[in-house]
């Protein structure tokens, strides 16, 4: 299998890999040996993943977690090669893993069970692009990446812990319309502090705004400004918990365009107002 396989990150328990596919006909390649629990962010592409109990269909919201010591092969569907963010921690830290988070028993212990496939949530994408952004330009200390690594871990092993349902996706969708949602996504995270609108994004992603808002709500699950309110609020989390900024300040560089939307909006996606929220870390 051809591929462009950089290390962009590597530390004590686990590395960030940056895995570009370099296939353009749809293959299968030959069986691979799974070393290491893997949680893979897919940003491009549409690839089947199979292990002998069962086969997942991965892209673009969605995330794989695939566990050490199983062969499994991959399969491109339509011509769509991927390009995927891959976490490899070592099988060490995979045996205290299984010990920490006994809610997700019933996957890391069942070795009937290799590999699954999840719905990535905002707050996980969000902090996968941030890390993905952090180590290319290499902004930040090892020990701040090792910190943010381990809360993208735990929030995928809370979304592992509760009960999920991978909802299936029409096949014209993910034949024709993936890179749609590809462009849709890395747009919001480059520019979610604007004022962005459902025709501006529709059109920079060369659909009507009718039938593009209809996909993405398909695909991913949400609609466009679920998602978008979601980044802004993820960026302001960190914002508020890491610096000194006003809170009007914070809100503002988010994309906010009043104070009391974004108090609200906090309040009722954490349970906590901004400043109570900052108080609590004093």
């Amino acid at each position: 299998m051809l591929a462009d396989i950089h290390i962009l990150h590597k530390s004590d328990f686990y590395q960030i890999v940056d895995f570009k596919c370099l296939c353009n006909i749809c293959s299968l390649t030959k069986p691979e040996y799974n070393r290491s629990l893997c949680i893979s962010f897919i940003r491009k592409g549409f690839f089947e993943y199979r292990v002998f109990n069962g086969n997942q269909e991965a892209h673009v919201g969605r995330l794989l977690i695939s566990k050490p010591g199983y062969e499994h092969t991959t399969r491109h569907i339509d011509n769509q090669p991927d390009i995927t963010t891959v976490f490899e921690f070592k099988k060490d830290f995979f045996e205290m893993l299984k010990e920490h988070y006994a809610d997700c028993s019933w996957f890391l212990k069942n070795n009937d069970i290799h590999s699954i496939l999840l719905n990535c949530s905002v707050d996980a994408d969000y902090l996968h692009h941030r890390i993905l952004q952090y180590v290319q330009s290499k902004k930040a200390s090892g020990l701040q990446i090792d910190e943010m690594v381990m809360n993208l871990l735990d929030k995928v092993m809370n979304t592992l812990g509760h009960p999920h349902n991978v909802l299936s996706i029409p096949e014209n969708l993910k034949k024709y319309h993936l890179p749609a949602i590809e462009t849709a996504q890395e747009y919001i995270h480059k520019h979610f502090s604007e004022n962005i609108s459902l025709q501006q994004l529709s059109q920079y992603c060369h659909t009507s705004a009718f039938h593009f808002s209809r996909i993405f709500k398909t695909i991913l699950n949400m609609s466009p400004h679920q998602y978008l309110l979601g980044i802004r609020l993820q960026h302001a989390k960190i914002l508020i918990t890491t610096s000194a900024n006003p809170i009007g300040d914070i809100a503002f560089e988010c994309g906010f365009n009043s104070l009391e939307h974004f108090a609200t909006a906090y309040r009722q996606q954490f349970k906590v107002s901004p400043t109570q929220h900052r108080r609590e870390l004093v």
